[in-house]
């Protein structure tokens, strides 16, 4: 029924808004993109097209862990769905690991002590025939694995993937995995996995050089962990054999916390230290099943506590989702993580953006440090901030990935504004209600001013792994994405705003939107045509700039948009008579391309200054903000 309904305002939406969308913007689309939209596989509605297709794998994985030589060793079988029209000749594999491979670019530096052999990779078998590993079909480059295929997989067709493989777990400078001493360890980025073939690009052959980070397809999991004795393994997906491995008093507080919706340790570092956790029968294999998710990572420790609770997140089903947080000892902050990351579920499930959490449960993972934060489904690896401002931020910012982009299926690596920014963006819900103090959403804005009309500012639209420069991926990804999506929210209101924000999730989840479906879709939903806004923030060097540009002597105050960055006037006049009035216009002032407005004032009343801006504005020109109006001679 849903498809059903998806193909109906399909042909709607071609017919409302196709030949507008061609005709003003054709410009601004790339040839992929066009071709996308002729094949069908995309639409100009914003929903999926009538053809539109993605490929998956179920992976049947066997890993493991040596703690004591940072080594993890895996088998695993890959069944991948070519789902697509083309005949795939080739496969593309990642190696993540083979970002510490000697002699592999990478992003920085990572020094000489975690440098390896990258992904040992033992066997491979493909459709039961093992490859040459020696031979020409398997070619290597940075960390990308090219196996081409004696028998194609056809369209509709699939192929079974066997492989062997080990690599050493980095100690020293870990990149969303590693070594965290002997107590911690946590794997991320770690299994050779097939890359995403889309409609758009083909193979993403885009090597992973350690700043760009997610494309996956959604897939299922079926994973073995077998880890040393004493250490407790958290993962993504569900664990099948919790009976086997916990005590029963572990299981019964689990149990209590389910029924109560109490926040409950379930063991603490002192009940490791004294064998108080796990089942004496435990056999060290840890089974984990997780469905329908772009990725699987797991971590383990020894002696940690472990909280959490049971948050519901779907008033109308009563659902629960486990919330909780795995923490050591020494956390200076970490202890009140769980229910800093119960808050943050709540308000992303019943506020913003309203959508139930999506998974069954939600695991924060301390690496042991102060400093770090890594999402991945069901998991998010952090530090430990020492200021509880900044541990509340990060909690929800890797929590808030969940949406985007894991349920969402976005391209980080082309446009990591996609969830970057909006995690970013969303992250000032939570800091509004428990620390509006910290004035969180006025930092985002002085970073952005910081390189907002600079030299090394890049546009939204520009690919996020072109760029080399950090600090320009930095503003690019995290903040002038999180501030074209708090003014757009600004323009349309805050309920067409999140109306638009949930069909689109509604729409896309489990997909792979690209940007123009996160515009038409907003276009669709809102019946507005707002290239007027999406041009000047996504695509253009546009600048933050509002400036006042004359009084007129009957009190008409005209604001002109130097910069071309559609802003809210926020705009104070100060009186002879001591009195002042403040004037809030919202960022849909200045839809159909507006250059200037007029804010009139009673013309019978002496102004003698005009003020312009807030600290929630940005704007990289404060000498235009000021007017003060002298008496003429």
């Amino acid at each position: 029924m849903k498809r059903l309904l998806h193909v109906c305002l399909l042909v709607y939406g071609i017919v409302l808004f196709t030949p507008h969308l061609m005709a003003q913007n054709q410009t601004l689309m790339p040839l992929e993109v066009l071709k996308a939209y002729k094949s069908g596989s995309r639409s100009a509605s914003g929903l999926p097209g009538y053809n539109y297709w993605q490929n998956s794998a179920n992976y049947d994985i066997e890993v493991s862990v040596d703690v004591a030589n940072s080594r993890i060793s895996g088998s695993e079988s890959i069944t991948y769905y070519n789902n697509s029209p083309d005949t795939l000749n080739k496969l593309v594999f990642r190696l993540y690991p083979d970002l510490f491979k000697k002699g592999n670019a990478r992003s920085w530096s990572i020094g000489d002590a975690d440098l390896t052999d990258g992904t040992l990779i033992e066997k491979i078998v493909v459709n039961k025939v093992e490859v040459n590993l020696k031979g020409q079909n398997v070619n290597r480059s940075t960390t990308n694995m090219h196996l081409g295929l004696e028998k194609a997989v056809l369209p509709f067709d699939s192929a079974v993937i066997q492989i062997d493989w080990s690599f050493n777990v980095p100690s020293n400078r870990q990149v969303r995995m590693g070594k965290y001493g002997e107590n911690i360890l946590f794997a991320g980025y770690w299994y050779p996995q097939i890359a995403v073939y889309d409609d758009i690009d083909g193979w993403d052959e885009v090597e992973y050089l350690g700043t760009v980070e997610f494309y996956n397809d959604i897939n299922n999991y079926n994973v073995k962990i077998t880890v040393p004795d004493d250490y407790k393994v958290w993962a993504t997906g569900a664990l099948q054999n919790a009976e086997e491995i916990y005590d029963t008093s572990v299981l019964s507080r689990l149990e209590e916390a389910q029924k109560t919706g109490e926040m409950m340790y379930f063991f603490t570092a002192h009940d490791c230290r004294n064998d108080r956790v796990l089942n004496s029968r435990n056999s060290n294999a840890w089974h984990f099943i997780a469905n329908h998710v772009p990725d699987f990572t797991f971590g383990l420790a020894k002696e940690v506590n472990w909280q959490g609770s049971f948050v519901t997140v779907d008033s109308l089903s009563g659902r629960q989702v486990l919330v909780d947080a795995v923490f050591p000892d020494s956390s200076v902050t970490f202890q009140h993580t769980a229910e800093w990351a119960a808050v943050s579920v709540r308000l992303m499930s019943l506020d913003f953006p309203g959508i139930p959490f999506p998974y069954e449960h939600m695991t924060t993972f301390s690496n042991g440090r102060h400093t770090g934060g890594m999402e991945s489904p069901m998991m998010a690896l952090n530090g430990d901030p020492l200021n509880e401002a900044q541990a509340i931020g990060l909690v929800y910012h890797e929590i808030s990935h969940t949406y985007f982009p894991f349920f969402m299926g976005a391209n980080e690596r082309k446009y990591a504004w996609m969830d970057e920014g909006w995690a970013a963006y969303t992250t000032n819900e939570i800091m509004q209600e428990l620390d509006p103090e910290y004035h969180y959403f006025e930092r985002l804005v002085a970073a952005f001013e910081g390189i907002n009309g600079r030299e090394r500012e890049v546009p939204l639209m520009y690919l996020s792994y072109q760029i080399t420069d950090y600090r320009s991926y930095r503003v690019h990804a995290y903040n002038r994405s999180a501030m074209a999506l708090a003014f757009l929210r600004d323009a349309l209101g805050d309920e067409l705003f999140k109306l638009a924000f949930q069909q689109f999730i509604i729409d896309w989840n489990g997909l792979h939107p690209i940007p123009y479906d996160f515009f038409n879709s907003f276009i669709q939903t809102t019946g507005q045509d707002l290239w007027w806004y999406i041009q000047p923030w996504y695509f253009e060097r546009a600048q933050a700039d509002l400036g006042i540009k004359k009084v007129t002597l009957d009190n008409k105050i005209v604001i002109e948009n130097v910069g071309g960055l559609p802003l809210p006037v926020d705009l104070t006049v100060f009186f002879a008579d001591g009195t002042q009035e403040k004037v809030y216009q919202h960022t849909g002032v200045w839809a159909m391309e507006r250059k200037a407005v007029v804010v009139q004032f009673d013309p019978t009343r002496k102004i003698e200054m005009v003020e312009l801006g807030s600290l929630q504005i940005p704007d990289i020109n404060k000498e235009n903000n000021i007017m003060v109006i002298t008496d003429p001679e």
